[in-house]
């Protein structure tokens, strides 16, 4: 196992939202990862590490990622509620750094990238 230093190390943890974990397909289920999440997040937090949250949402209801995608996900009639796009309740500290990202990627576009 390689040791990490917490002064150079980030946990990046991206679509952990409540519209998302709840369609977990596997291999773990939404809330076995959900809760590895939170473990791992406390470790990095008690070493002063940084935890990044990054989640998808849109400024309004026109932005819409592209979809050209392999697998599109149905978006039901009326578009998504907003509980779908909610950080998983408990997971979120103030010390963490939360990303909003508006397309697929979590990097690309967004300020992890800039």
């Amino acid at each position: 196992m390689p040791t990490l230093d917490p002064r150079t190390t980030a946990l990046v943890l991206i679509d952990l939202q409540d519209g998302i974990v709840a369609g977990a397909k596997g291999p773990r289920s939404g809330e076995a990862v959900v809760e590895t999440a939170r473990n791992l997040a406390a470790r990095f937090r008690e070493k002063d590490a940084p935890v990044v949250l990054v989640h998808v949402g849109w400024r309004d209801e026109g932005e819409v990622p592209s979809r050209h995608i392999d697998q599109p996900s149905p978006i039901p009639p009326g578009g998504s509620p907003p509980a779908f796009y909610a950080l998983v309740d408990g997971l979120r500290e103030e010390s963490d750094i939360v990303v909003l990202k508006h397309h697929w990627g979590a990097f690309t576009g967004t300020d992890l990238d800039l």
